[in-house]
């Protein structure tokens, strides 16, 4: 820790590997060069903000040049950082990856539509790979981690019998769509610890399997989580092209002989995945430590979620918050409408005819019989709530 780019300037495979972290940032950008989604950030566009930048509204641009110098910053950071790493300049590259990593961090914080599980594991990886020593075990194991806890949040009835998935699946018979399905679980839970093994036909079938898998999701999601995935996943081929094999030992690992580092990254991230868990409720529903674990696949809401608007010279008005344009993990998630009521509050507090609002979620997945009411708040301007990220939120039932 007090030299973190010296491990990296000592070993050929992290350097290779080093072209990898920083390839996921150019997926990132051209991420966003495809999918315009930095127009979210335009005056015109409603915000949704994060817990953590609850005034994120206040950073919204009327044209969409400024959005593009945004962009621009991030792209020349990572030309930069490639230019270093073309030099072996190992110090000045590590700074410069860090600055990248911040600077991205600071633009998925203005606006919570830029929740995506890719910038979650994106920022992981470069963490790992960035501070903790013992890489070539910390990054593996990382690695699997991912994959190992995206299965146990597949271990639901909504992902075993397919009624998650958004689209048919390719080449897959309909009526074989749940046995793939329990296939990925066992796949992610199972076979991704093969991607440890030290034996190249286990660590390249395991590989290949990965592959097969991050090619048959372009049937479900865009490009960028198998285009990233594959940036990732490079870790497990350079035991193949620098000759050297595998340090990580399957046996060293569950008998307790790895590196402290490795065990302290599982054990971390396996923390933030069972943090949800730590609130009352389901967290598939309320949404409560959510934002602090994986957002895969776990269950496909249908919600119905109202704002009844009070006037002091007129009747109630009702007012439908749904927002149908979201993507399905996000559209029924608490976080977006506590701000779409907050944006009310916000918008008419100098409106003298204007009294105050009621907010009523109710939520279920597509296999639930009926609903369940998540929030159900009368005059919720007045009481001043706020979103915590971390504390129980006591407004959510």
């Amino acid at each position: 820790m007090r030299d973190p780019f010296a491990e990296i300037a000592s070993d050929p495979r992290l350097q290779r590997y080093a072209w990898a972290i920083l390839g996921g940032h150019v997926i990132v950008a051209l991420y966003f060069l495809n999918t315009n989604t930095l127009s979210l950030l335009l005056a015109r566009n409603e915000p949704i903000c994060w817990p953590h930048f609850a005034d994120c509204w206040q950073i919204r641009f009327d044209s969409i040049e400024p959005i593009r110098f945004l962009l621009a910053g991030y792209g020349v950071l990572i030309v930069f950082a490639g230019v270093q790493l073309g030099r072996a300049k190992w110090r000045s590259w590590w700074w410069l990856l860090l600055c990248a990593n911040l600077y991205l961090f600071g633009l998925v914080s203005l606006d919570y539509r830029y929740r995506a599980n890719e910038f979650y594991m994106l920022f992981w990886l470069n963490l790992v790979f960035l501070f903790s020593p013992a890489k070539r075990w910390s990054v593996p194991l990382v690695l699997v981690s991912f994959y190992v806890w995206a299965g146990t949040l597949k271990l639901n009835r909504e992902w075993m019998s397919g009624a998650v998935l958004y689209h048919p699946l390719w080449l897959i018979p309909s009526g074989l769509t749940a046995a793939a399905c329990v296939y990925v679980v066992v796949l992610e839970m199972v076979m991704s610890w093969g991607l440890l093994a030290r034996r190249r036909s286990i660590r390249l079938g395991a590989l290949a399997q990965f592959a097969l898998f991050h090619v048959q999701s372009l049937s479900q999601i865009h490009w960028f989580y198998p285009a990233l995935m594959g940036t990732m996943l490079y870790w497990f081929l350079l035991p193949e092209l620098d000759g050297n094999p595998s340090d990580v030992s399957i046996k060293r690992l569950f008998t307790g002989r790895a590196p402290l580092a490795g065990y302290a990254v599982m054990g971390t991230f396996a923390a933030f995945q069972l943090a949800p868990h730590l609130y009352r409720g389901d967290p598939a529903l309320t949404g409560q430590g959510r934002a602090l674990a994986l957002h895969m696949f776990q269950a496909r809401q249908i919600c119905e979620i109202t704002g009844i608007v009070h006037w002091r010279d007129r009747p109630p008005t009702e007012i439908d918050l749904r927002m149908p344009t979201l993507p399905p993990r996000t559209i029924c998630d608490p976080i977006v409408y506590f701000n779409r009521i907050q944006n009310i509050c916000r918008s008419r507090r100098d409106d003298p005819a204007f009294i105050d609002v009621d907010f009523i979620m109710k939520v279920r997945r597509t296999t639930d019989p009926s609903f369940r009411t998540v929030v159900d708040e009368a005059m919720f301007c007045g009481k001043n709530y706020r979103y915590s990220p971390v504390f129980d939120n006591k407004w959510l039932r």
